[in-house]
């Protein structure tokens, strides 16, 4: 099918990703917070322990995740990207909503996390995801091939964002569109770990992804989002 053709040469485990499993990524550009990732670099993470803190009712994420899934407009047949995909909670959803003609891949830096979200997908019969495992600047996906970016709770881990970007962006169809989700950064209002861990609030991630070269279209309105926020970008 013509929308899995840019895929059809990367079977279910990405060869280029399996390639590449615990290789230390490095890069001479500036990072906008130095060390964001380095727990994911780990070659031995423990991906139970991601199941327990990701997938679980108290994240918002999590229990919302068919709000979520509704609110993205995925439809059959489309090209699916997600970005930071973690322990792989939505591209399996993203895989049963786009069926068999649509295409899913799980782009993730952590080697580990990509062969769980492997293991998974063979598991449950869902043969339309790839996993690709990206370096720490660039998502490492073709050019023009995407209807739908989603980066959910990881755009704050863009530890190079201005070039992950520029990656993602020439890979998606022209009207093509990118979710992002990630924490409310409110000083006075969020709590202190948010505060401490994500660099930037609302306000400046939308500015970097519109510098980018993506209209910023709405924000999505998620009933059971407190701390979370939706927003929607399109490729015009």
């Amino acid at each position: 099918m013509k929308t899995r053709s840019f895929l059809l040469s990367l079977p279910l485990v990405a060869v280029v990703a399996l390639s590449v499993f615990g290789k230390e990524t490095t890069t001479s550009k500036t990072s906008v917070k130095p060390g964001i990732n380095e727990k994911f670099l780990d070659p031995e993470l423990k991906v139970d322990d991601w199941l327990k803190r990701f997938e679980v009712e108290s994240r918002e994420v999590f229990q919302e995740r068919e709000a979520v899934l509704k609110a993205c407009g995925v439809e059959k047949g489309m090209v699916v990207a997600d970005i930071g995909a973690g322990t792989g909670l939505y591209t399996r959803l993203f895989s049963e909503a786009v069926g068999p003609d649509g295409w899913v891949a799980a782009v993730d830096i952590s080697g580990p996390m990509l062969k769980h979200i492997v293991a998974r997908a063979e598991q449950e019969g869902q043969d339309n995801i790839t996993a690709i495992l990206s370096p720490e600047d660039s998502t490492s996906l073709p050019p023009d091939t995407l209807d739908l970016a989603f980066i959910c709770d990881t755009y704050h881990h863009f530890e190079y964002p201005a070039d992950t970007l520029k990656s993602l962006v020439n890979s998606i169809k022209k009207g093509g569109s990118v979710v992002v989700i990630d924490f409310e950064r409110i000083e006075g209002v969020s709590r202190e770990w948010l505060l401490g861990h994500v660099r930037a609030g609302k306000e400046v991630f939308r500015k970097e992804i519109e510098d980018a070269g993506l209209t910023f279209v709405e924000e999505v309105k998620i009933p059971g989002f407190k701390e979370n926020y939706f927003l929607r970008f399109q490729k015009d």
